[in-house]
């Protein structure tokens, strides 16, 4: 009877405390719809954890520079669907965002479970398990997934079954989602099963989510938000958002609030407007070390700053410090006009070219081609324009004062026709052929334009202008064009020339270079 009796009072007690257990008293979310949920009854007695569920409390930034100051991403994912990773955090985000689940708790609970994916325990990095589902020991690797997202999504997955009852917004990959008792740790304290009230949980280890919070998740949230990623790409070797606004208080002052406009207004303006972004990445320099560079882009500073993030730090180039020996530009639209300029020469030589281009040796180059061709400027110290059109009277025939052909005949003809390109102080022959006749028997060019100043004044060392001139006015106008042949004279000496030409001079002329000459009159 005493037995019966013991019996009776204990399921009495243990009645009663069941009742107290459910009573709803400072719980996290509603009881299920059976009365003896374990939700219902862990709920009554904690005051408090940190929730799975609920909006995320850290930035991209923060989770890639928390990852990048522990380990370096690996090369494994290269060649996933998370190549880098700023990609492999976004995932995260987006997973949780979709199920609801806090970024930073899964992410820290995947840096705790492959040792920030080192992966040296059962588990391996090609079955892209980040948090060790359906590893249980002794050698067993557990689940494998086909992606980094599904192994994401999967994680994702199993964290909500423990903290809700709430159904999935996606569909389901986990393939332990069905084991999990829905609800039974809603707090990452009780995901380790010591520290669960009921004893159950999805790790044996002592403290382990108490781990995920202290060691992870609080070390997180200490990390800067500012990142130097944008859209997938890393912009490290040229960026620091601390030295960005340190030195540009404008963009800092706008923009500075947010990481993401910070970067940005770097990306499109910044860059463009050859900001220094990082102390060791200095544009001006980059740009004035590589010559192979300036050819390729001028001056559009941002493909600089592209150019050293994609290739140039691989390259091992230098981009910052100053620069010595100036390797300048001699091509232009695909010619190089190294055999008749020289950029130092240049800019030496005409203090208003320095003075507008200064070191834009892409500029000076321009201006030399564009104009300085053209007005006869000198470009270096072996080729001078003078000269050579002063030595060659076929050039002259050709092209007169265009000066910028003398250059051009010498790129493409002269200097493989091994012609003299210096030491010409005069008019080597002087043209006497117009139109295909010769008029040498009454023309001389040095002759005419000493006799005439107001030719030489006219026209210079031009002979083809001065030749030009005898012959379609001077002859007209009976001006004496050499030393042995007197027009007056040949009119005077000659009735049947006045019979036929009268007063027209340049008849006789003509006449004396047609028939006279050969006539032996």
């Amino acid at each position: 009877m005493k037995r019966k009796l013991q019996k009776v009072f204990r399921n009495l007690w243990t009645a009663v405390l069941l009742c107290a257990m459910v009573l709803p008293v400072n719980t996290v979310q509603a009881a299920e719809k059976e009365p003896q949920s374990v939700v219902a009854t862990i709920n009554t007695y904690y005051d408090g954890g940190y929730s799975i569920m609920g909006p995320t409390t850290v930035t991209i930034g923060q989770m890639i520079n928390y990852y990048q100051a522990n380990q370096a991403y690996p090369a494994f994912y290269a060649n996933t669907d998370a190549p880098n990773i700023y990609v492999f955090c976004m995932m995260y985000m987006e997973e949780c965002n979709a199920e609801g689940v806090r970024a930073e708790v899964a992410f820290a609970q995947a840096m705790k479970e492959t040792g920030f994916l080192r992966y040296r325990g059962d588990v391996h990095i090609e079955q892209f398990n980040f948090a060790g589902l359906g590893a249980t020991g002794n050698g067993n690797p557990g689940n494998s997934f086909p992606t980094v997202r599904m192994g994401i999504r999967a994680q994702v997955q199993h964290l909500k079954a423990y903290a809700t009852s709430e159904p999935l917004n996606q569909g389901v990959v986990d393939p332990r989602y069905s084991l999990v008792n829905k609800g039974s740790a809603p707090y990452v304290e009780w995901l380790g099963k010591h520290e669960n009230p009921t004893g159950i949980g999805w790790a044996t280890a002592w403290g382990y989510g108490n781990s995920i919070v202290n060691d992870y998740i609080a070390r997180m949230r200490n990390y800067s938000t500012y990142s130097t990623w944008y859209q997938g790409v890393n912009y490290e070797a040229v960026y620091n958002p601390d030295y960005y606004m340190l030195h540009n208080p404008d963009v800092a002052a706008v923009c500075g609030g947010s990481s993401d406009s910070l970067l940005s207004h770097f990306l499109n303006y910044g860059m463009k407007e050859g900001r220094q972004g990082i102390v060791y990445f200095d544009v001006n320099s980059y740009k004035r070390r590589y010559k192979d560079l300036r050819m390729a882009f001028g001056n559009d500073l941002k493909l600089y700053y592209l150019h050293y993030v994609y290739s140039g730090q691989s390259e091992h180039r230098i981009a910052s410090g100053p620069v010595n020996n100036f390797d300048a530009i001699t091509v232009y639209n695909g010619v190089d006009y190294a055999s008749v300029y020289d950029y130092n020469y240049y800019v030496n030589k005409y203090p208003d070219i320095r003075a507008a281009f200064g070191d834009d040796d892409m500029a000076v180059l321009a201006h030399f081609v564009n104009y300085g061709m053209s007005e006869g400027r000198r470009g270096n110290e072996a080729f001078d324009i003078n000269s050579y059109r002063n030595a060659y009277s076929d050039l002259r025939a050709a092209f007169g004062m265009d000066l910028k052909q003398y250059y051009l005949h010498y790129l493409y003809a002269g200097k493989s026709e091994k012609r003299v390109t210096s030491g010409a102080t005069e008019l080597v022959n002087p043209l006497t052929v117009y139109n295909g006749v010769d008029y040498s028997s009454v023309y001389d060019y040095n002759y005419y334009i000493n006799l005439y100043p107001d030719i030489r004044a006219a026209f210079g060392n031009d002979d083809r202008a001065v030749l030009a001139h005898f012959i379609n006015y001077g002859m007209t106008e009976g001006r004496r064009g050499n030393a042995t042949f007197d027009v007056a004279a040949y009119r005077n000496k000659y009735a049947d020339l006045q019979q036929a030409f009268g007063n027209d001079w340049k008849g006789y002329y003509e006449h004396y270079v047609q028939y006279g000459l050969a006539e032996g009159r």
